[in-house]
């Protein structure tokens, strides 16, 4: 006499929210992190150390995250027949993200090397 529905949610659907969220995260603020690292290489060349870029490998990683999983809740969503457009938005993104992060990173590499090549202009 128990009425049981027995209808099953797709599974993946968190994964693919969340790797939508975090690679629309890692697309905005790529910027962001890349002039705050610019600004802490700033000061140290100030005081005659170099700066590091910690904080963008760090932010380069948690892009890649994204990408892994929203490829995840892709894949899930796909077994369990689950919408995967959000999923699938996700995936595009955090590979943009990921490109975006990893071009800020070798122009903060440039601006380093050039910095050290004036600074040692500057001793001579």
């Amino acid at each position: 006499m128990s009425d049981e529905n027995s209808v099953t949610t797709p599974q993946g659907k968190g994964l693919g929210v969340a790797g939508f969220i975090m690679s629309l995260v890692g697309l905005i603020f790529a910027p962001v992190v890349a002039g705050i690292v610019l600004a802490g290489m700033a000061l140290a060349a100030d005081k005659g150390e170099v700066g590091g870029k910690g904080l963008m490998y760090f932010w380069v990683v948690f892009c890649i995250a994204s990408v892994v999983l929203s490829a995840m809740g892709m894949m899930k969503l796909g077994k369990t027949g689950g919408k995967r457009g959000l999923a699938i938005a996700g995936l595009v993104i955090g590979i943009v993200g990921t490109i975006w992060a990893l071009m800020l990173l070798m122009g903060l590499d440039v601006v380093q090397e050039g910095a050290e090549t004036l600074d040692s202009l500057d001793r001579l």
